[in-house]
Order: structure tokens, then sequence, then C-alpha cells
């Protein structure tokens, strides 16, 4: 076996083996899961009692027009506001004052409180006035049965979205499932970049500074152990990614089959994820993930042979950290519009392709797009690792004192 052969299934058995990899696989996808079930469930769940809100109704009128709901109780002030608010209980949590008459004057209510209301209360209490005064307004118009007419005037359309391909086959597709898939995708390839980039830095950084590298540099070659470093922690994601698509999609087959029978949701979901090109955006998820890591984390190894502490990493991290950012947040809105001037540059530019092609995958590429997006990131690849590695050749065993960017520039000379 090669040296960097060698190197490779160390980094890669030293880290799949540990017990914390293990778990963390197993444990993500649960937590992932019962994260966002928790938080719908949290969601929905009203806090004890409810809020009393007095309603302070200078007009007479629209006092009882207020109906108790779980979370807010409406009672009516017997006397004025100041009065009221001279004696005020503190388990009062706001109290409405009406003023005048709304059909005339819209703006004659004001809601007062010891602490910021919440967004619901406001909710609750324009929507029932909302309702009283429109069906107050129809009736001022005295044409029979209006309000009837009105309500059956309304139409809902439901529109069904259909894509078709070269050969005229029709299937069922959604944008929100479109949209919902270059969205995971999108973070997914954003945080393995990010952490197993850093698991690069890291361990660059151990073997500096615990004085290793200098008994492995004698019988393995820079450039070697470099690669054989990134090669091995790149598959230590990809098989973490792998566990965890297999976990998940165990997870929600079984979710789908325990709550509606066996093919009821599936019959509908898998042709909507079929509609999105679901196998052909993982397929080029590990095409740009490979590209995408192999870039940045080529360029966090080179960060971590400069420097000689955790602290001396912020310095060279930021520029990288920003251009990650742009492309993770350049995503996210492209999944709005994912054919526009700034999806389709961002998707090229090699620097932020791979997060950003993400998005775009679900909605269909052009295959020109894709082939010239995947050859200038291989270049890209190429040319940094080629800079990357003479920065790690140098800086690897130099220490003391953090280098300038002059002493960096001649490093790419020698």
């Amino acid at each position: 076996m090669s040296k960097i052969g060698i190197v490779i299934k160390r980094e890669y058995l030293t880290r799949v083996r540990k017990k914390s990899f293990i778990i963390l696989t197993i444990l993500t996808p649960l937590l992932f899961i019962g994260l966002i079930g928790g938080t719908l469930f949290l969601a929905q769940v009203n806090e004890s009692g409810s809020n009393t809100i007095v309603v302070v109704d200078e007009t007479g009128e629209y006092a009882s027009v207020f109906e108790d709901t779980d979370q807010y109780r409406f009672i009516q002030a017997k006397d004025g506001f100041e009065d009221f608010r001279k004696d005020s209980d503190e388990d009062v949590y706001a109290t409405l004052v009406i003023s005048g008459d709304l059909l005339k004057d819209p703006a004659a209510l004001t809601l007062y409180s010891r602490k910021q209301v919440v967004s619901t209360a406001v909710t609750t209490i324009t929507s029932q006035l909302n309702t009283y005064l429109s069906e107050k307004k129809l009736a001022s118009y005295n044409i029979p049965d209006l309000k009837n007419i009105i309500e059956g005037s309304k139409i809902s359309v439901n529109m069904q979205t259909i894509r078709w391909d070269d050969s005229g086959k029709e299937t069922e597709s959604s944008a929100a499932v479109a949209m919902a898939v270059g969205m995971v995708f999108t973070f997914l390839i954003y945080m393995f970049i990010f952490s197993y980039g850093a698991m690069v830095m890291q361990g660059v950084m151990e073997e500096k500074t615990n004085r290793i590298i200098e008994v492995m540099v004698s019988s393995v070659k820079p450039f070697d152990l470099m690669m054989g470093k990134l090669i091995g922690i790149g598959l230590v994601g990809l098989t973490q990614f792998a566990l965890w698509g297999a976990l998940i999609a165990g997870f929600f087959v079984l979710g789908i089959t325990t709550l509606s029978g066996a093919g009821g949701m599936i019959g509908t979901v898998i042709p909507l994820l079929a509609s999105s090109n679901i196998l052909e955006v993982c397929l080029y998820f590990v095409l740009f993930f490979v590209g995408g890591y192999l870039m940045y984390a080529s360029l966090f190894a080179a960060i971590g042979a400069m420097v000689n502490s955790q602290e001396d990493t912020q310095q060279y991290m930021m520029p990288i950290t920003i251009v990650i950012l742009f492309a993770l947040y350049t995503g996210i809105y492209s999944a709005q519009n994912p054919d526009g001037p700034l999806a389709f540059w961002a998707s090229l530019f090699p620097l932020t392709s791979p997060i950003v092609m993400m998005t775009r995958l679900p909605y269909g590429v052009p295959w020109w797009q894709l082939v010239l997006s995947i050859a200038l990131l291989a270049v890209t690849v190429i040319l940094i690792v080629q800079l990357a590695a003479k920065i790690y050749r140098t800086g690897i065993l130099m220490y003391g004192k953090k280098p300038t960017f002059k002493e960096i520039v001649k490093w790419l000379k020698y």
C-alpha cells in the first residue's frame, strides 16, 4: 500500500472507530427528528390558564363582541380607564380601550399592558372586531342575503403542477417539495464542508503542536500526508452522510407506514420526491461535496500548518468564513428564483457553487451549466490544493510566531 493510502486508512479508521462517531451518527437523526417534533408540539401548546384582557368600551357597543379563547379571557371593565388603571390587578394581562366608532375611526382602540404583548393577542382582538365590523358594514347596505351572496362568490382554485421531460412523460411536481429538498441539501453540504474542514485544521494543529509531525514527515512527504488527511476525513464525512441518509429514510418510511398504513402517503410522497430529481441531487451532492470539501479543507489544512494556537486561526479563518456564509445565504435566497442571475453566477463560481448548486438542482439545471460548474470547480480544487500544499510543506515545521502575508507569498514561490 502506498504511503498516502496508509495515511488515508489511519485517518479514516481512527475516527470511525471512535465511540463518539458511532454515538453521534446514531443520535443526530434522532435529535433532529425530536427537535422538529418537539418544536411543532410546543408551538401548539398554550400556557396553563388563560390571560385576562379587560375591555374598556366607552361606546358600549363592542364589549359583547369578544369571545373567550383557550389563551385569552375577556372581561368588561365597570369603571372608566383612568379609574380602572389605578385599581388594576397584577393578574390582568392587558387592557383594551375602545374610544369611538370603529367604522368611522378604525384607529379608535388601544391596547395597554405592563409588558410587551405577543402577536397572538393582537390577532385575536383584531380578528374578532373585523368579523363584527364586516357584518355590520354589510348590513348597512340593506341588501337582502348580501352576506351569503358574497360568501358564495368566493372561489378557491386548486392548481396541480406537472413536469414533463424530453420524451413527453408527465410527472406530478411540487414547488414546496423542490424547495425543501434544495434547502436540506444546501444546509447539509454547508455543515459538512465547515465541520469536516475544521476537523482537518484541528488535526493538523494538534500534530504540529505535539511535535508528532516532525516524526511523520521523516517517512512521509508533506504532500502525501496532507492529501491522506484530507481524503481520509472526507471519507468519514461521506460515511456519516450515508448512514444518516439511511437512518432518516428508515424513520421516514416507518413513520408514514405507521400513521397512514403501508402505501398511504408513500404513494404520494415518492413521486413528488422523484419529480424533484432526488436521485440526481444525491449524486451531484457527492460530487460537489468532494469538490467543495477538498477546496476548503485544503485551505483549513494550510491555516492549521501556519498557526501555533487556536487563537491565531481567527485572522485567517475570517475571509473563508465570510465566503462560505455568503454562499449559504445566496443559496437560501436563490430558492425563490433558482434561475435568476444571482443563483446562476453563484452556482458557477467555484467558491460558492458547491452550496448554491444544491438549491438549483431540484428545479432542474441544464446539463451544460452542470458540466461547466463541475469543470470550474475541479480546476479550482487542483490549484488550491497545490497552493495549500506549498504552505503546508513549509509551515508545518515552523514554530514560534504567526507568519506574515509577505512570508506566505514567499512560501508559495518555493
